[in-house]
This record gives C-alpha cells, structure tokens and sequence, in this order.
C-alpha cells in the first residue's frame, strides 16, 4: 500500500483535487497555514475521506511539511507530492511494485511538463543512482520505503527548502543522506505525474538567498571537497546568469558567500 503526502500552503489547498478512493493508495495531506490573508475557508469534502490524514500546521518550511507527512505515514512506501500535480496512480503503483520485486530502498522516475516537454532528458533504462545523478532529481519524483528512512534516521534537512533562507537543494541533500546511508537507491522510467511547465528549480540566481542555497547545499553534501563543486557549479551557469543579468552578484555569493 502506499501513502501520497501532498504538501500545501494557505489558499492553495482550495485548488487540491485528490484521486478518487483507491483501495492500495491512501493520503496524507500537509496544509500549512501562515498567511494572515488566510481566513479559514470551509475545507474540501476529500478532507473527511477514510483515506486521508489532514494535518495542519501554524509555520512555513516545505522540508517541514515533508517531514511531518512522513512522521504520519502507516504504509510501507510514501510518495513526496506537490499540489500542484496531476498525478497517476497506475503509474505510481507500477512503480511501488518494481521497487518490491527489485528491493529498492528510495526510487525515482519521471514527470513532464502540461506543454509535453520533459523537464530533462531521462534515461530509457533503470540504473542505480550515484552522487551526481542525484543531484537532476525532483522533489516529486521521489518515491521511499518509509521503513527503511526511520531505521536510518534520514529526513528532509530543514535548513534548506522553500519557507526558508535557503529556498531550495533539499532533494538532493536527502537523496544524497540516502546514498551515503548504504540504501538502495535507482531510477525508475516511468512517467507518474504532469507539472505545470514552470518549477521553482530554474531560478537560482535572481536573489542572494536562492545563489546561497545552492552554496549551502553543496558544503552539507560534500563537506571539505564542496568548493570543487561550487567552482564547477558556477562555471557551468555563468554563461546563462551573464545572459540574465545577474552574474556579479550571482558571483559574489556563489564564490564566497556573500549576500
């Protein structure tokens, strides 16, 4: 059986539109509400379903909301949502079934933009993912044995997501906490859901915030050997921040850490 844990904020809850009742699949939805503006607006009917958990919470942090989803979760295997996906469920429980027969710990797949375009090229087979494949994946291309995270201690690390001062680098910072723990870790090609085309990934230079995250991330993944990787990072983006207009200060902060 798996557990959906779709994460939410304030008004956006109004827009959420769950599948209808699946005998294998059951919910946890996360609404976060710390919008003043908010005013409590009657709840959908979904909220009331046997299948799903509502929790709601007073405080912002996405990697927040991921880790009280999967402090709720009671099934074997969970799947990190976002709200704003149209998810498949044929898909998902395809691959729920290729991680039981294959003993993968943590896999991803796939997901395409409401335009048709990927978000990315994926590889038509399976492989086991390393350091550096890792770092490609989303949020909502992750599916975990929730058993498997407990027995290893292994959560999204809080400092680093949208809600915070370092708005993102979460996922991967988790996929790597998942490598490193020795857990069996693949790519799935299977597309499970569609995202509307833009993601909050493609801008990481218009503030000195979204610039540090990255930094941030790097240092809490690879620790003395992370300035190699902040060099290789900013070398490989400055050709596309000097086309936006942002390469000093996308510069200053990448480099050395300045706001």
């Amino acid at each position: 059986m798996l557990t959906i844990i779709v994460s939410t904020a304030n008004q956006r809850i109004s827009g959420l539109n769950l599948k209808p009742v699946h005998s294998d699949v059951c919910y946890v939805v996360v609404h976060q509400v710390y919008d003043e503006s908010y005013t409590n607006e009657a709840l959908s009917d979904f909220i009331s379903r046997d299948d799903v958990t509502y929790i709601r919470l007073d405080y912002p942090g996405l990697s927040k909301s991921r880790n009280v989803g999967l402090s709720s979760v009671k099934t074997k295997y969970a799947y990190i949502m976002d709200d704003d996906v149209d998810f498949d469920l044929a898909k998902m429980s395809q691959l729920v079934n290729w991680m039981e027969v294959n003993q993968v710990d943590v896999a991803t797949c796939q997901f395409v933009f409401e335009n048709d375009s990927l978000p990315r090229s994926y590889s038509d087979a399976s492989f086991k993912h390393t350091m550096l494949s890792a770092a490609k994946v989303s949020s909502i291309e992750i599916c975990a044995n929730v058993e498997k995270l407990r027995e290893n201690g292994i959560n999204f690390d809080e400092r680093f997501g949208l809600g915070t001062n370092l708005p993102s680098g979460e996922e991967y910072v988790f996929m790597t906490d998942c490598i490193k723990a020795g857990l069996h870790v693949w790519f799935y090609p299977v597309t499970t859901g569609v995202h509307p085309n833009i993601t909050s990934g493609m801008d990481f230079y218009t503030s000195s915030h979204k610039t540090l995250a990255k930094r941030e991330m790097f240092k809490r993944i690879f620790g003395w050997k992370a300035f190699l990787f902040i060099l290789a990072f900013w070398l490989k983006k400055s050709p596309s921040v000097i086309k936006a207009g942002h390469f000093g200060p996308f510069t200053k902060t990448m480099l050395l850490g300045l706001k």
